[in-house]
């Protein structure tokens, strides 16, 4: 099973190809340096701490709500003004992500976070790196192949022990089976102060 983090950096690769001064030169957490003739390029990459938010109510079959952290570097050298050339690459890329249904996390959410810049001068070559910070919030699986051990494979086996809230499930209990958590017995019912069971 692919994991969500190579689907979401391969969306973004694939939404930035040839859509910005980079033309092809877009690369999912490319391994090797960038040299002079690679740039200008972009690099996508997913290597900061990954947030877990919150579990789904159910221990079992449910998910957990995530927050990832996309950085997208945009690498190019300019005899000029670097810090325009860095801003304009920027722009192109904030363009293609603000309204952006990413495939196969069409109920998630992308947001820029932060964006910042560095420059490196070798005479009068300045190298600069546009870094744009995006967090999306999606959803993934949580123990979606066990089965929950206090539930059996047969539904028309289980009955809801005690009174709600409190009651347990237990597999195959009797009904009148209250348990620990709702110690109480069968209860009468009044209607106008005579009892109706």
């Amino acid at each position: 099973m692919t994991h969500p983090r190579k689907l979401i950096r391969n969306a973004m690769v694939a939404r930035l190809i040839d859509a910005t001064a980079a033309g092809p030169r877009v690369y999912a957490g490319r391994p090797a340096p960038l040299e002079e003739q690679d740039l200008p390029a972009i690099v996508v990459h997913t290597r900061e701490p990954e947030d877990v938010e919150t579990y789904s109510a159910s221990g079992f079959g449910g998910f957990t709500r995530r927050k990832c952290i996309a950085m997208i570097e945009c690498y190019l050298q300019s005899y000029e003004d670097v810090d325009d050339a860095l801003d304009d690459f920027a722009d192109q890329v904030e363009g293609r992500f603000n309204s952006f249904d990413m495939p196969g996390f069409e109920s998630g959410e992308i947001r820029l976070a932060s964006t910042n810049s560095e420059v490196e001068w070798e005479g009068g070559l300045s190298t600069g790196c546009a870094k744009l910070r995006y967090e999306i919030i999606y959803r993934k699986g949580y123990r979606d192949t066990c089965s929950d051990p206090y539930v059996e494979a047969n539904p028309s086996s289980i009955y809801r022990s005690g009174a709600y809230p409190g009651g347990r499930i237990y597999a195959g209990s009797p009904a009148t089976q209250t348990g620990e958590a709702c110690p109480i017995g069968e209860a009468e019912l009044f209607s106008q102060e005579e009892p109706i069971n």
